[in-house]
């Protein structure tokens, strides 16, 4: 009975960290290129 908090707790971990790799893949991504002051010497 002990461990029951800590199994939903790594099940609440692997959960979140699958949402946060699915929110980032799903998010369109950024247009690269040269912008005003980037540093880049053009």
């Amino acid at each position: 009975m002990n461990s029951d908090w800590q199994t939903f707790l790594a099940a609440a971990v692997v959960v979140s960290t699958l949402v946060v790799f699915a929110v980032r893949l799903a998010r369109p991504k950024k247009k690269s290129g040269c912008r005003k002051n980037c540093g880049c010497g053009k």
